[in-house]
């Protein structure tokens, strides 16, 4: 039975230390693992900044069609500013740890191999998996990572203090676990051990692999903070340093891991691979919360979609409509006042898909104090159809909040407030 305190000595102080027992032979595969991670990093920026407008049309044309290519940088925005930028740079470090993981995998292997024998551990004899049976459990564990980041990334949407904060800590749990048993799980897997029994083994001591992925991901985190604080930064640059930086310090990670594994061999051997029914709830809950955030992702682009159709349409306002109901000058001056506006607008929708806005308003903002909130009532419009839309407009003005008299012409701003699913904003 370890203590907190012995979980937290093996997988820090001890971990950091067995970077010690890297001889000759198993250096030459650290510096080959961060070579070749270079090479492959180089080699794929290399080909999108050369070829990036025709990787980026075949890959929308193998996700959405033709008419929807406009919206990818709309939704790059969206996904960029709706998230904490704790969570985008951790997403940023957990896919270069799958990057690495995908391409990076056999030399890991022999690297991990080779500081395994040389550390003069004895973990018993080697029994490699079958090569199909480990790309099984590679694409489970994709799968793995692929809803969780799903998951995060959609309760990162909504603009609620608990939601930013849990997302935030979901993020960082994610990264430490999955950095833990990325390096971690070959030693098991080269002695035959399964992940559903790795992980488990993970679960029943959170301290050993939560500490681990926070010693050696810390500096990473640290970059991460303030390269992606810099506001001339493209995204292209914060990704070439973030993944640069991280391969250093995965290369690290690797005998780290390999000694963890090893004195974690006796806590394995007691711990029973899961049970059918076990395996059967795990795999099942995996897959529905799978489908489930590829469903509500889809259907928050095509939320996505069907707005931004409202910027291509054909407006015609009936003038004889307007009706409205202003208040007196005196109590728009000194206090809260309220004004009504309706009047027709005919809208056509030229485009081949349907327009639909939901129950939304309109801000309007002097100096960051709102003057008005006008309310707008949700309509929708078929494609190739027009429609003629009665809009109500109720707005609750109060002049007293702006500014000096003297700047009362400056710092205005309209702020269009549409929620692209309910409750998620499609600007915060």
């Amino acid at each position: 039975m370890m203590t907190i305190f012995q979980q937290i000595n093996l997988s820090s102080w001890e971990a950091i230390l067995s970077l010690t027992k890297i001889k000759k032979p198993c250096a030459r595969w650290l510096i080959s693992y961060i070579l070749l991670g270079l090479v492959l990093f180089l080699v794929v920026m290399g080909l999108y900044l050369n070829y990036q407008q025709a990787i980026k049309s075949l890959l929308l044309d193998y996700l959405f069609p033709r008419s929807w290519h406009s919206l990818s940088e709309t939704l790059i925005s969206f996904l960029y500013d709706s998230q904490a930028k704790s969570v985008i740079s951790n997403l940023i470090l957990s896919s270069s740890l799958v990057f690495s993981s995908i391409f990076l995998f056999p030399i890991k292997e022999k690297y991990s191999a080779e500081f395994e024998r040389g550390g003069g551990y004895s973990c018993g004899n080697i029994q490699e998996f079958p090569l199909l049976y480990q790309a099984l459990e590679e694409t489970k564990l994709f799968l793995l990572y692929l809803t969780s980041q799903l998951i995060i990334l959609w309760i990162g949407y909504y603009p609620y203090t608990w939601a930013t904060n849990l997302s935030i800590v979901l993020s960082y749990l994610f990264l430490f676990f999955t950095l833990a048993l990325d390096f971690i799980a070959p030693t098991y897997q080269r002695h035959r051990k399964k992940y559903a029994r790795i992980i488990k083994l993970l679960l029943s001591k959170p301290v050993v692999s939560l500490t681990f992925g926070l010693i050696f991901s810390l500096p990473a985190i640290i970059l991460g903070q303030w390269v992606i604080s810099q506001q001339d930064y493209s995204l292209v640059k914060i990704v070439s340093i973030l993944f640069i930086a991280n391969l250093f310090l995965l290369a690290l990670a690797i005998p780290a891991g390999t000694h963890v594994a090893c004195r974690l061999f006796p806590v394995l051997d007691q711990i029973k691979q899961p049970t059918k029914k076990s395996r059967v709830i795990g795999y099942g809950l995996l897959s529905l919360f799978l489908v489930l955030g590829l469903l509500l992702h889809s259907r928050l682009l095509l939320s996505l979609h069907h707005k931004s159709q409202l910027l291509k349409a054909e407006y015609d306002i009936d003038w004889s409509s307007f009706r409205y109901q202003l208040p007196d000058f005196k109590s728009l001056i000194e206090q809260q006042s309220q004004s009504n506006l309706s009047f027709a607008i005919v809208i056509t929708n030229p485009t081949q898909f349907d327009i639909q806005i939901e129950p939304s308003y309109i801000l309007i903002v002097q100096q960051d104090s709102n003057i008005a909130k006008i309310d707008i009532e949700g309509f929708s419009i078929a494609a190739g159809q027009k429609k003629r839309i009665e809009l109500k407009f109720k707005a609750d003005s109060n002049l007293s909040l702006t500014s000096q008299w003297t700047n009362i012409f400056s710092g205005w701003r309209i702020d269009w407030m549409v929620d692209i699913w309910p409750r998620i904003p499609l600007c915060d």
